[in-house]
């Protein structure tokens, strides 16, 4: 308890804020996310004020991350960074970032050798 002579701790710099105050009760993004949605960021105007939440967000995202990232690295749910990744979707603060799915196939020659080794088992 605080009385007259006692003042209220200060909040420590790495406080964490709970999940419902930073999303602001809401508990469904503006915009449906896939945990391997990849994020990145756009420039802003400078009167645009973000938050400490959507600098950090957009910070993260200079390179493209996926949400289940930005979550890990926020130290929040997946369901909180899908709604705070949300909003700066919707005022163009991040764009959702095209993947070339040619450059992720898999490279022929290294099939074939995966097969030849299983068959050698």
């Amino acid at each position: 308890m605080f009385g007259p002579h006692h003042e209220a701790p200060a909040p420590s710099v790495g406080s964490r804020l709970r999940p419902y105050t930073l999303t602001g009760g809401r508990t469904r993004p503006l915009h449906p996310l896939q945990l391997d949605t990849l994020l990145a960021a756009r420039p802003v105007p400078a009167d645009v004020d973000l938050g400490p939440e959507g600098e950090r967000i957009r910070l993260l995202c200079a390179t493209p991350q996926p949400v289940a990232e930005l979550a890990s690295h926020l130290g929040q749910p997946v369901q909180v960074a899908k709604i705070l990744a949300s909003d700066l979707l919707h005022i163009n603060a991040l764009v959702i970032a095209e993947v070339d799915n040619a450059d992720s196939r898999p490279d022929r020659e290294l099939l074939e050798a995966v097969l030849v080794g299983l068959r050698a088992l």
